[in-house]
């Protein structure tokens, strides 16, 4: 299973969504989705004034899920 974490060199919110993943191709694929949806959202004069960059992994979980 995997999980998505943002991070970024200028933190302003961090976020570890509480989404697991079957697979490293669906947890990246959502990532993409959800940076765009979150640009479109912000508009471009916010994006460009404040050169904001959305950055996310995806790390596999170790262990028991529930």
């Amino acid at each position: 299973m995997f999980s998505m974490g943002e991070t970024g060199s200028k933190l302003i919110d961090q976020k570890t969504l509480p989404i697991e993943y079957p697979n490293y191709y669906d947890c990246l694929s959502d990532g993409y989705i959800r940076a765009y949806s979150t640009i479109m959202t912000l508009g471009p004069k916010k994006v460009m004034e404040q050169k904001l960059l959305i950055t996310f992994n995806c790390k596999e979980n170790n262990g028991i899920s529930s």
